[in-house]
């Protein structure tokens, strides 16, 4: 996702602009100001990735607002919209290395070329500076990375999220400040682990995985840059644990397939082992074989695999009680939730929370 700032002094203008950002699935206006200097001072406490800006405004113009964000925001894209087919302002315009320059009315398909420019310039920068600072820390990332090589059906299945978690706090650190890299970051680490591993497929997987991700479009931008990271780092852990039992296998795997997103969208509810055989056609014992023989864990592991992740979701991400959050996931004894939780992570939900928000601002 990435999150735009609209600039513009009339209201009407900054509602319609709000309304067309919105309509494509991975950019979100995220506020709106009226003049350049307002602008500014909302970029103070807060966070936006590309500026959508009107040329001529009042107090501050849109010129001088994208020459002040390039020199104090300098991971911001820009584009600048007008009300005139000038030459002059687009020529400037494109010495202060804007996306591009649109004339009023903006048309949709105009909008939307910017905005993947704008994004796609976004990424190739991103990629670079994680894989620059993957190289400048190789050394130091030893440890874990000889973690992720080995088969991870052959560690323990409890260890793979605290595997996770410690892979997130070492990337955490190397970013520092720059939280936006988190996941260009984590993708860098998955490739470098999947040159070694000489496999193939994750990131085709992780692409469809994309538009079901359960981390919610959050005010603090932090904590939700450090939960995209998260769940990336998760997604590849678990598809490299399934990978070798899924190889080659056609109808089979299709099978699988099926049940793990039946699960993905009932596990808050109650489910039998006949109940999920009913839902994918299949029957009951070749179904139990079959998953643990492709996947290397149970059915009921599975299923607690997700309850545990869609529950760590919920309890840093709201203020929900213990309590509130095993109904959310499916239990409804909340003391069992309790010790089923702390079997997963090998702590508490406190000590969870304590141990996620350790190396930044609190959830």
């Amino acid at each position: 996702m990435l999150f735009c700032l609209i600039v513009d002094d009339e209201k009407w203008i900054r509602n319609g602009l709000v309304n067309r950002v919105n309509e494509h699935a991975d950019f979100s206006a995220v506020s709106t100001a009226h003049n350049g200097q307002v602008a500014l001072e909302w970029l103070q406490g807060n966070y936006a990735d590309i500026l959508i800006t009107d040329v001529r405004m009042p107090n501050m113009d849109g010129l001088e607002l994208v020459r002040r964000i390039n020199g104090q925001f300098p991971w911001m894209r820009s584009i600048l919209i007008s009300s005139y087919d000038d030459f002059e302002y687009a020529k400037r315009g494109i010495l202060l290395g804007t996306i591009d320059y649109i004339v009023k009315p903006v048309k949709q398909s105009d909008l939307e070329q910017a905005l993947q420019a704008a994004a796609g310039q976004l990424r190739s920068i991103r990629t670079n500076e994680a894989r620059s600072l993957m190289l400048k820390n190789y050394n130091s990332a030893g440890i874990l990375l000889a973690r992720w090589q080995e088969y991870p059906g052959n560690q323990q299945a409890l260890s793979l999220p605290l595997l996770v978690i410690d892979t997130f706090h070492l990337l955490e650190s190397w970013v520092g400040e720059r939280v936006e890299l988190l996941l260009a970051l984590a993708d860098e680490w998955i490739a470098g682990v999947v040159a070694v591993r000489k496999t193939e497929g994750v990131f085709e997987w992780m692409a469809e995985e994309h538009d079901r991700s359960p981390v919610p479009i959050l005010d603090d931008r932090r904590l939700y840059f450090r939960l995209v990271g998260v769940y990336r780092l998760e997604l590849a852990i678990a598809w490299f644990n399934s990978h070798d039992g899924m190889a080659g296998i056609n109808s089979g795997r299709r099978s699988i397939v099926d049940v793990k997103r039946y699960i993905e969208r009932n596990y808050p509810h109650k489910l039998s082992l006949q109940q999920i055989a009913d839902a994918v056609n299949i029957s009951k014992p070749y179904l139990a074989n079959v998953f643990r023989q492709e996947t290397g864990m149970t059915i009921w592991n599975y299923l607690t695999e997700v309850r545990m992740r869609e529950a760590k979701e919920l309890l840093l991400t709201t203020d929900k009680r213990l309590s509130d959050v095993a109904e959310a996931v499916g239990y409804s004894d909340s003391a069992h939730f309790a010790k089923v939780f702390k079997s997963y992570y090998g702590m508490n939900s406190t000590e969870l929370k304590n141990r996620f928000s350790r190396c930044g601002a609190e959830p």
